[in-house]
């Protein structure tokens, strides 16, 4: 039978662990949320570590700690906005059966995750394009997993090859044209009236029904 401090030491070290963990993640989207901001306000290239450092509290040491570069940074925002674009995703579609079903939940879900999450949308979508080469092809690499999604739902509609692929590409890189648009005005542009524009037009030509209830 273990001791009284035996059986007491390893739920300490493990508040211990979970605390420096907790410190650690606070810390990271301290940077990240400054960063958002000062890209957004600079740029991409007149954005320094230095600026970035000062707008989280903490000094240039601490970032390399978390990110070994400026580019590093920013493709963790891109990868934060992906991660909400695909979880949302992922729970729409998986309360559809049908294949028109789940890709109409999946464009409600990008579409309602870019509008919740519009300051890092914009920064993302504006500021990622001249980057660096690296960022850009996160981006598209990124584009090609929705595109896959999209390619795969519509040929489970019965649309067939290469018109799904072609089709899925051509409708993705036409959606990324339309948020880009928004994206630099918002205000001035409706992000659900465009989308609903870019639908409807490829549907038609995809012979799929253009209406049903909008996924939740």
């Amino acid at each position: 039978m273990f001791s009284d401090h035996n059986a007491a030491s390893p739920p300490s070290r493990e508040r211990e662990g979970s605390a420096d963990t907790k410190v650690t993640q606070e810390r990271r989207q301290a940077l990240l949320a400054a960063a958002q901001s000062v890209f957004a306000r600079e740029g991409y290239h007149r954005t320094g570590i230095r600026q970035i450092a000062e707008a989280a509290g903490c000094a240039v040491g601490t970032f390399y700690l978390y990110f070994p570069s400026k580019g590093d940074c920013f493709r963790a925002l891109i990868d934060k906005l992906y991660q909400a674009v695909m979880e949302a995703i992922e729970k729409r579609r998986s309360a559809q059966g049908a294949p028109e079903a789940k890709l109409a939940a999946s464009l409600s879900a990008v579409t309602d995750v870019l509008m919740t999450e519009q300051d890092l949308a914009r920064v993302v979508l504006i500021h990622a394009r001249g980057s660096e080469l690296a960022l850009e092809e996160h981006l598209w690499t990124i584009q090609k997993t929705f595109a896959r999604l999209v390619a795969q739902d519509l040929l489970e509609c019965g649309v067939p090859e290469p018109s799904a692929t072609v089709g899925a590409h051509a409708w993705v890189g036409a959606l990324a044209e339309v948020v880009n648009l928004w994206a630099r005005d918002p205000q001035l542009h409706d992000l659900r009236a465009m989308v609903h524009t870019v639908q409807a037009l490829f549907w038609r030509g995809w012979g799929l029904p253009s209406t049903w209830p909008n996924p939740a």
